[in-house]
C-alpha cells in the first residue's frame, strides 16, 4: 500500500529540515561564502510550512529577491529574521511569476485540471539566494561539504513527508535529486518511483529556458496518468 503523507510527519519534517538548514548555515555556508565573492551571505530559504498535499513541486534555488536584498547581510538566524523569511515566502507564493506560473499549471483545466484540489507543496532543494545558474552549479562544486549535507536534509525531508508524487521543474535539479536518491538509469527516462515516490523529471516552467505550451501539455498527460495510476 502506498504511504499517505499526513499534517503530524509533514509539520515534523518541516521542523527537522528547517532545524538543519540553520545548524548547516552556520557551520558550512558562511565559512563558503567568506573564501568566495559571488554568493552572498543572504538568509536561507526556510521551507514555507503549506497545506498538506500529496503532491510536491520542487525547483533548484531561489532567486535574489529585491526583498532579500534589502535585507542585507545577516548575523544571527533569529524568530525575527525566522517571521521575516515566512513573510518574504507568503508573498512570493502569491506574486511572483514562478508560482503563479506553476499554479494556472496545476488548476488549469487546459493542463492539470485540478482547481479544486490542494495546491502542492512548493521546495526549492538548496535554499542558497542567486539568480545565475553558472555561478551557482560552481559554488555547490566549491563547496562539497555543504551540498552533502544539504542534499541528506532534503533526502530525509522528502522521505519523512512522503508525498506520492515529486514534479521536478528543473533538469539540474532532476540529476541532483537522482543522485541523492541513488538513481542509476541505463537509459534516460522522465519518471522514478523510489519507496513509493513518483519523480517526474522536467526542465524549468518559467523564464528564458521555460517548456513551450506544447511540452506543458505533454507534461500535464503523462502527470495526469500518474495521479490516475495513484487514486489523486
Amino acid at each position: 500500500m502506498a504511504r499517505l503523507i499526513s499534517p503530524c510527519s509533514y509539520g515534523a519534517a518541516v521542523s527537522a529540515y528547517n532545524g538543519k538548514l540553520i545548524d548547516i548555515w552556520y557551520r558550512l555556508f558562511k565559512p563558503a561564502v567568506e573564501k568566495q565573492r559571488v554568493i552572498k551571505n543572504y538568509p536561507p530559504l526556510l521551507h514555507l510550512e503549506q497545506a498538506v498535499s500529496p503532491i510536491w513541486f520542487l525547483g533548484m534555488n531561489p532567486s535574489e529577491s529585491s526583498e532579500v536584498k534589502k535585507w542585507g547581510m545577516y548575523t544571527q538566524i533569529d524568530d525575527v529574521l525566522i517571521r521575516e523569511i515566512e513573510k518574504e515566502q507568503l508573498k512570493s507564493h502569491k506574486e511572483h511569476p514562478y508560482f503563479i506560473g506553476l499554479k494556472k499549471f496545476y488548476q488549469d483545466n487546459s493542463f492539470l485540471g485540478r482547481s479544486e484540489k490542494t495546491l502542492p507543496i512548493f521546495h526549492d532543494m538548496y535554499p542558497i539566494r542567486h539568480t545565475n545558474q553558472k555561478d551557482f552549479d560552481a559554488f555547490l562544486k566549491f563547496s562539497p561539504d555543504l551540498k552533502r549535507e544539504l542534499d541528506e536534509a532534503n533526502k530525509a525531508l522528502l522521505e519523512q513527508a512522503a508525498p506520492k508524487v515529486i514534479v521536478v521543474f528543473n533538469s539540474k535539479a532532476s540529476e541532483h535529486l537522482k543522485e541523492i536518491f541513488s538513481i542509476t538509469e541505463v537509459q534516460v527516462t522522465t519518471t522514478n518511483t523510489i519507496n513509493g515516490i513518483t519523480f517526474v523529471y522536467s526542465s524549468m516552467y518559467t523564464g528564458q529556458r521555460a517548456l513551450d505550451k506544447y511540452a506543458r501539455l505533454r507534461l500535464a498527460r503523462e502527470i495526469k496518468e500518474i495521479f490516475k495510476e495513484k487514486g489523486l
